[in-house]
């Protein structure tokens, strides 16, 4: 074999051996990323008897769980009709609970038998107050009413933080005009968005005052004094009879005296000119009498 065949050989066997290797490095290298891939966890299948349980349980410890009570803000009112034994005296003693549970007295009318006060009680004081009205005399008539108004106070407070803002932005855009007439611009919707501002304010502080101050409207009626028992009919004896004679007697006698007493005055005025006229004319036909004889 010639020298020039071997280096061919040689030349041809290195190749070969290069072309080796470089094929075991690619199918290494890919054995390595498809053992990776099978080495990766696979997800696990949910179990056919406790999978549908935990797919139901998913959505409700997503969803957020309602504001408790206690953290809703409610507008309690009330209003109650009763009747007391002594007017002045059970609204002195609304007045006094109101005061007590820290709170006061609104609008009140009072007369003789009849009685209007409207109370101002906190919330937290709302129920206590109610009982302690209840001790004042008997109720007749009590409802109770309590009006959800968080979303509203939500939906204020997010107006009012939005307005506040708008309102920061025109004070930086006053600030910075050149001109009157920008300054006139932004001063004349400053001011509009100041009174939506302000509006939105009363609005929250009339709702706040609602939710913090419950209202108890309580009309009051006296007690009628019962009627006197009727005594029954009973059939009396002769002493009874007695003392019913003799007592219409007296009637009787009341009666003839009183008439007697009327008629006396037309008596003295009528009777002396009628009784002097019957006296005058008796002595005038007596003194006529011998003149007619003689004759």
């Amino acid at each position: 074999m010639s020298r020039r065949k071997s280096g061919l050989y040689i030349s041809i066997a290195g190749a070969a051996l290069l072309l080796g290797l470089t094929a075991c490095s690619s199918s290494g290298g890919d054995m390595t990323s498809a053992g990776g891939q099978a080495a990766a966890p696979m997800p696990a299948k949910p179990n056919s008897a406790s999978g549908g349980g935990a797919a139901k349980e998913a959505p409700a410890q997503n969803a957020q769980p309602p504001a408790p009570v206690q953290d809703r803000m409610l507008v309690q009112t009330a209003r109650i009709e009763m009747t007391v034994k002594a007017i002045f005296d059970a609204v002195s003693g609304a007045r006094a609970i109101a005061t007590t549970n820290g709170g006061f007295t609104g609008q009140e009318e009072s007369r003789n038998d009849k009685a209007s006060i409207t109370l101002r009680i906190p919330s937290d004081k709302f129920d206590a107050a109610l009982r302690q009205l209840a001790d004042l005399g008997a109720i007749k008539f009590q409802h109770k009413q309590a009006e959800d108004v968080t979303e509203q106070v939500v939906d204020l407070e997010s107006r009012l933080r939005t307005q506040r803002e708008s309102v920061a932005r025109m004070q930086a855009l006053l600030a910075k005009a050149s001109s009157v007439s920008e300054i006139a611009q932004i001063e004349s919707e400053l001011t509009r968005r100041q009174s939506d501002l302000e509006s939105l304010q009363g609005r929250r502080d009339t709702l706040g005052g609602k939710v913090a101050l419950s209202t108890v409207t309580v009309q009051m009626t006296q007690e009628s004094a019962p009627p006197p028992p009727v005594e029954a009919a009973t059939a009396g004896g002769f002493f009874d009879g007695l003392s019913e004679g003799w007592g219409a007697f007296g009637e009787f006698f009341t009666v003839t005296t009183r008439v007697l007493g009327a008629m006396l005055p037309f008596l003295v005025a009528l009777g002396i000119p009628a009784g002097l006229w019957f006296y005058f004319r008796r002595k005038r036909r007596k003194a006529a009498r011998p003149v007619t004889e003689s004759v």
